[in-house]
């Protein structure tokens, strides 16, 4: 992704937050699969200890699962692609009595030290990537400020979801999303389309590995995510 468009998509969502948040459409509440990992014994068989523990929430959006992450004691950092959505994001934080900390970054480049993190949740946006070099990047990135053992939680688009309606396949993972008013339509997303290929990607950076799928028919509409955790080897 150029310099130019990596300018107009932050400029895009920066925009899209404002919209979400006057016509009171945005997300409210944390990801019921991320309440379930954080709180059930899931990526483990025992119950994650969490408490003083530092996170990086990449990509945090309006902040709906970073409130949460603070619910559970952790010391808390967002990155989100635009600074119009961090500084936001601080001040209804800092409204609510949250302590979280807001930096402006992307996927290929966190603005933190190496192994500086326990936890790095990724939730549904390494796919904006699109291109395997971006994608590569982004892994080696979130490998590079995650501490030896520390934990990778993800989620990507599946093959099945609602986004994909009238998308072109471009091929190398790569489509052209053409969804009828959404305002990503023309984007170029990196999918991955099986099970193997996460293997392929993810394993050069993590260990233990392993790799679900929350997939949601609601009536009209289908939401399908990729749901892969795993952790920097070295420990």
């Amino acid at each position: 992704m150029s310099a130019s468009e990596m300018g107009n998509m932050a400029s895009d969502w920066a925009t899209a937050y404002d919209t979400f948040r006057n016509s009171n459409t945005e997300l409210a509440f944390p990801s019921e699969t991320l309440i379930r990992l954080f709180r059930g014994d899931y990526l483990t068989g025992q119950l994650p200890q969490v408490e003083g523990k530092r996170l990086v929430d990449v990509g945090f959006g309006n902040g709906n699962n970073t409130a949460f992450f603070c619910s559970l004691g952790m010391d808390v950092h967002g990155v989100e692609i635009h600074p119009d959505i961090c500084r936001q994001a601080a001040a209804r934080f800092g409204e609510a009595g949250l302590k979280a900390s807001f930096e402006t970054g992307t996927n290929r480049e966190l603005p933190y030290p190496d192994e500086h993190f326990d936890f790095l949740v990724s939730w549904n946006v390494l796919h904006y990537e699109g291109s395997e070099e971006g994608v590569v990047a982004g892994l080696r990135e979130y490998a590079r400020v995650l501490k030896p053992g520390g934990r990778l939680i993800l989620s990507t688009t599946g093959p099945e979801h609602k986004i994909l309606l009238n998308s072109e396949t471009l091929g190398g993972h790569r489509y052209r999303i053409g969804r009828p008013g959404d305002f990503r339509q023309g984007q170029v997303h990196f999918f991955f389309d099986a099970p193997n290929y996460i293997d392929f990607y993810f394993g050069a950076h993590f260990a233990e590995l392993k790799i679900g799928r929350i997939h949601d028919d609601l009536f009209r509409e289908t939401l399908d995510w990729w749901l892969v955790t795993g952790v920097k080897p070295g420990a």
